[in-house]
Order: C-alpha cells, then sequence, then structure tokens
C-alpha cells in the first residue's frame, strides 16, 4: 500500500487489456483504490462532485467510463476496508516494534555500564589482593545476577520482536491476497459493464 496525499490501495496485474487502461474506485474525498498512476487518480477524482463516492471510473481503449455506487461495487469496497484496516494495523504494529527497539537499545546500555562496573570491581578485588586484603565476592555476585537479569530481558524482548515481524509477515501477505482478489473482482466487472453497455462514457 502506498499513501499519495491520501489513503490509497495500488494494485498491479497484466491482466488488464493494454497498458493504457486503468481503473480508480473512488472511496470519498480521502481514499482510492486504483490501478493506475496519479494522473488517472486525478482524473477519476474529478467526477467526485457529479458522482458522489464511492464510484468506479475506468479507461479502457482510450475512452473513460464511470458507474456509480451500487452493489456491483459493494463487495469491492469491503475488500478494500479490509486492505485499510490491515494496513493501519501494520502501522501501529511497526511503531510497536520502534518503540521496543529502544527499549531493547536502553537494556543494552545498561548491560554495558554493568559490564563496565564489573571491570571496575574486579580491577579493586585485584588491587586489595596485592595488598593482601580479601576480595568481596558479594560485588561479583550482585554484579552477575544483574547482568543476568538484563539478559533475560533482551531475551524476552527479542521473542516479542520475532513475533511481532511474524505479524508483520502474515499481514503482508494478506495485504496481497486482497489486493489480488480486488484486481480481479474489478477487470471482471469491468468486462462485464462493457459487454452489457452499462458503463457511463464519462470522455
Amino acid at each position: 500500500m502506498k499513501t499519495i496525499a491520501c489513503s490509497l490501495l495500488l494494485l498491479s496485474s497484466a491482466a488488464l487489456a493494454s497498458r493504457d487502461d486503468a481503473w480508480v474506485v473512488v472511496h470519498d474525498e480521502s481514499s482510492a483504490s486504483m490501478h493506475g498512476d496519479a494522473h488517472d487518480l486525478e482524473a477519476a477524482r474529478s467526477h467526485l462532485r457529479e458522482l458522489g463516492p464511492g464510484y468506479l471510473w475506468f479507461r479502457h481503449d482510450g475512452r473513460q467510463y464511470a458507474i456509480p455506487d451500487g452493489a456491483a461495487l459493494r463487495e469491492i469496497r469491503e475488500l478494500s476496508d479490509q486492505q485499510r484496516e490491515l494496513g493501519a494495523g501494520q502501522g501501529r504494529l511497526g511503531k510497536a516494534q520502534g518503540e521496543l527497539g529502544k527499549q531493547q537499545g536502553q537494556l543494552g546500555r545498561q548491560q554495558g555500564e554493568v559490564g563496565r562496573e564489573q571491570a571496575r570491581k574486579a580491577l579493586r578485588g585485584a588491587r586489595r589482593a596485592l595488598d593482601g586484603e580479601d576480595r568481596d565476592a558479594r560485588d561479583d555476585a550482585e554484579a552477575e545476577e544483574e547482568q543476568r537479569e538484563l539478559g533475560k530481558a533482551q531475551q524476552a524482548m527479542g521473542r516479542e520482536q520475532a513475533r511481532m515481524g511474524a505479524e508483520q509477515a502474515r499481514m503482508g501477505r494478506e495485504q496481497q491476497r486482497l489486493a489480488r482478489e480486488v484486481q480481479q473482482k474489478v477487470e471482471r466487472l469491468i468486462d462485464a459493464l462493457l459487454k452489457d453497455g452499462s458503463a457511463k462514457r464519462i470522455d
């Protein structure tokens, strides 16, 4: 899915009869599903005031057609709504992954600081040993425990990142499946409209 000044669902397929063919389902002022480019979107949306939201615009063999909202477009709109919901879900998941990454970074810095403190304590212990003093084992035990806890937290976050990544991949596959389904349904609809002559010429 790609955003161009509004919410768009862009689909591509070799099934259209010509490279010059294109279609746009104008859902409302801010969103559309389409197979085409920005010029096609502009041409399609120029009829929004005339046709109202929820219409299909398409170009075939250099001629432009439109069909207003109706039962024929209902299923396409429902599929497009599912695509938009998936896209929003992917956006939220990506934001959560970013936040988790920040937390992992913070944990990494804490682990580094604990490691440095362990090194400082080890140096102090070595100096005490050279001076004939007993080494404080409690310092080592506390530092090791803190490292273990931080390591466990890092592992838990890593597992959560992996889970989110798998969910992102699943959503991506579902997006592709819905895109193919929308493409096929729109092309079948266009074929039917051209055959029965119900598509309205608007060029």
